[in-house]
């Protein structure tokens, strides 16, 4: 088989040649699909609206945000401002929780008065994208039209609200509580799949704050406890001596004393040892 050979070009040149024209094609491709979405009424994801500068601030604040170690409501009322500042076509913005075992779910953080509202009427009725999002544990990404066929009850309060365009993702917050970051636009022009990536780098970075932090939280603990455990012992260890050498005892006879004479004053080994340290401390010389 013989490879063809663009005309006016060197045989050398072919695969330059193929090349550019491949480019060409794949760009005339894409340049054609973006136009007919455009056409259509469908927003363009246009690239470049995510690098605009108060994107990467929103985002800036958001990460300083999660460095700071700020208490959970805190990390939720920054996620809801910053995901408004951060998503073009944003408006406002909500957290979503509900305990597994209940039927109350609630309004945890909000960007804006008018989201409770809104909420509410999903809670009322029991359905609507972020109750979906938060029960199933994946994203719901609708226009109003599509809403009107899903949550029909919901759909109409919220379009007498002027909302046209939801995005919730789910948000992980512990065993005990089933969560959903929700985004409302009043534009027409929906979420794209970029706005989806966004929102869940953004969830799954409060979710990986809320771990650690909680984490950090019970090593503290388990800290605090363990020195207190280790204080305690170097206390009995101590009345043992004691013991010992006032009584001419071994170290086991010793703890087994310390042991009846706790029981005969129904108090914690513990509380008698730091008595009897203290007892021989405060003895002058």
């Amino acid at each position: 088989m013989t490879d063809s050979v663009t005309p006016g070009l060197p045989p050398d040149d072919h695969s330059t040649a193929a090349a550019l024209a491949a480019a060409n094609a794949f760009d005339d491709e894409i340049a054609g699909a973006l136009s007919s979405r455009t056409a259509s009424g469908v927003r363009t994801a246009i690239t470049m609206q995510y690098f605009a500068a108060d994107t990467f601030d929103a985002l800036d604040a958001f990460r300083g945000l999660l460095l700071s170690h700020s208490r959970f409501e805190i990390l939720l009322q920054g996620l809801c401002e910053q995901a408004v500042a951060a998503i073009p076509g944003a408006d406002m913005a909500g957290v979503t929780l509900l305990h597994h075992d209940a039927a109350n779910p609630e309004t945890a953080a909000r960007s804006d008065s008018r989201v409770s509202d809104i909420d509410a009427d999903q809670y009322r009725v029991n359905e609507g994208p972020c109750l979906e999002a938060a029960r199933t544990g994946r994203i719901v990404c609708v226009h109003v039209e599509d809403a009107a066929a899903r949550w029909p009850l919901f759909a109409a309060a919220a379009s007498e609200a002027g909302v046209r365009s939801f995005l919730s993702a789910p948000l992980d917050v512990d065993s005990e509580h089933a969560g959903s970051l929700n985004i409302y636009s009043f534009g027409d022009h929906g979420f794209s799949d970029i706005d989806e990536v966004l929102v869940t780098v953004l969830v799954t970075a409060v979710e990986v704050a809320v771990w650690e932090s909680r984490h950090t939280a019970d090593a503290r603990e388990e800290s605090g406890n363990l020195r207190r455990a280790m204080e305690t012992r170097a206390c009995i260890e101590q009345a043992k001596g004691i013991v010992m050498a006032v009584r001419g005892i071994t170290a086991d006879a010793a703890f087994a004393a310390l042991v009846e004479q706790s029981q005969r004053e129904n108090v914690r080994v513990s509380v008698l040892a730091e008595r009897t340290v203290t007892s021989v401390v405060a003895v002058p010389l």
